[in-house]
């Protein structure tokens, strides 16, 4: 297969098909139609890499150990949005830094799953309590730790789609464990946008399971609940024990992939008819990215470790004018700011003066509630809007955060005839004689309809008139 589109120049500038670039008829076919010219020799070619074509849709990588260890290795590969395998390798953990054929990808967490050993993971299915979504998320680090043996403080614990009454099907990782991966795609500059087990890759439906053999010994396993990495020798029990946890309404089924000679027969202990053998070419790699589905597996980049998503690169043009933006949009607040305070001071200075004047005109000693108002009662003259259903609501707001302690407001009611009916609750009887003040002072009679203790608190239905 092709690993890269490329277009080959000879001396003289004509596009050539280099020898060697193409394995087959159908990937010499490929690269030949990529030219888009005609009369291509294939002499004395320099081969120039074809940038704009070289677009690859997901990049998959895979460890085959944890990061702390000296042996560690990290298998790549890429995929363009047909499927088809662009490039591929393999790296020490610590160099994967020097890989160039990963620079599309750095700097952008988009399209890029990593997958973990599942020997390092627990996927389990539990039943969750809560009444919502949200509860049953907070809980199920409880639900879980009787399945594992270390604190659960130490565990991440990553959930599938969340349906109450239903049980949830989990993946459980050290976080330790999760922080050194991404520790060390971090320090390659690659930020994964999805992480689970390599295990949770395979195709799971209920009432099946899926087999993937490694080569080594190690045999991936993969129900629509569970997940597992199991050592040959170990398998025969593994697979009778997922028989028998099946529902035996309908005959369960069984993929088996890549298994050859004695293994093929292994399958035998599942005891099923509905076995299916598969050989795929290429990588174990390249087979768990083909069927990778992510809604089936669960992604560990939950909670803490979810993706943080970095400024795209318009942003960062226009990031010094939205600074700018900023600035005037702060300045423009200071100086609502400042000419709110300026207007109240000159409203205070107004009140203060009418007060003044209603005192040198009667001859009283304070002004009880709005002067204007109270002016006009004295000369016979019917206030302006002064019964108006806002009028009252304004009075009786303000007149409410005049007393002490907290209320609430319940309910409204309002008529021409009989004003504004108010349901609140207060902390106390007292409470209703200062508020009852309060709106004296601004002209209006409070008439307490009814009124209880309950909780400690008292609850009154209230009636405000203007005066």
């Amino acid at each position: 297969p092709i690993e890269r589109n490329a277009v080959a120049f000879d001396a003289t500038g004509n596009p050539c098909l280099r020898h060697g670039l193409a394995t087959n008829q159908h990937a010499a076919a490929q690269v030949w139609a990529s030219m888009e010219c005609r009369g291509a020799t294939t002499h004395n070619c320099a081969l120039v890499p074809e940038v704009s074509r070289y677009q690859m849709s997901r990049l998959f990588l895979r460890f085959d150990s944890s990061p702390t260890m000296a042996d560690s290795h990290v298998q790549w590969l890429a995929r363009d949005d047909d499927g088809a395998v662009q490039a591929q390798g393999i790296a020490r953990t610590d160099q994967l830094a020097e890989q160039a054929e990963l620079a599309p990808w750095l700097g952008d967490s988009s399209g890029i799953v990593a997958f973990v050993p599942m020997a390092e993971a627990l996927a389990l299915s539990c039943k969750i309590p809560g009444r919502n979504v949200e509860q049953m998320r907070r809980a199920a680090p409880y639900a879980v730790e009787e399945f594992i043996t270390d604190d659960i403080s130490d565990m991440h614990v990553a959930c599938a789609t969340v349906v109450r009454n239903e049980p949830v099907r989990c993946l459980v990782a050290p976080r330790d464990t999760i922080h050194a991966y991404l520790e060390t795609l971090a320090a390659a500059d690659i930020t994964p946008s999805y992480m689970t087990a390599d295990a949770m890759a395979l195709p799971a439906q209920r009432n099946s399971v899926t087999a993937l053999y490694e080569g080594q010994g190690t045999v991936l396993l993969r129900t629509f609940e569970q997940a597992a990495c199991v050592d040959e020798p170990n398998l025969d029990a593994t697979l009778a024990a997922i028989r028998d946890e099946m529902e035996d309404e309908e005959e369960p089924a069984m993929l088996v992939v890549n298994a050859a000679g004695a293994h093929a027969r292994r399958p035998l202990a599942f005891m099923s008819s509905l076995v299916e053998q598969v050989q795929v070419d290429g990588s174990s790699l390249d087979y768990l990215a083909s069927v990778f589905d992510e809604h089936q597996a669960i992604n560990l980049l939950q909670g803490d470790f979810a993706v943080k998503r970095r400024g795209a690169g318009a942003w960062k043009r226009w990031r010094s004018v939205a600074a700018a933006v900023g600035a005037w949009g702060a300045i423009a607040l200071v100086l609502l700011a400042a000419r709110s305070f300026w207007a109240d001071m000159r409203a205070d200075a107004l009140r203060r003066s009418a007060e003044q004047l209603y005192k040198d005109i009667y001859q009283v000693e304070r002004v009880p509630g709005n002067p204007a108002i109270r002016m006009r009662s004295r000369m016979g003259q019917t206030p302006v809007q002064a019964t108006g259903f806002h009028h009252l609501l304004a009075n009786l707001g303000l007149s409410l955060q005049d007393i002490p302690g907290a209320y609430e407001l319940e309910r409204l009611t309002y008529n021409d005839r009989s004003g504004l009916g108010a349901d609140v609750i207060v902390p106390g009887y007292e409470t209703l004689a200062t508020l009852q003040d309060a709106l004296a002072e601004r002209g209006f009679v409070l008439d307490v309809a009814s009124a209880e203790q309950q909780d400690q608190r008292t609850r009154a239905t209230l009636r405000v008139v203007a005066e």
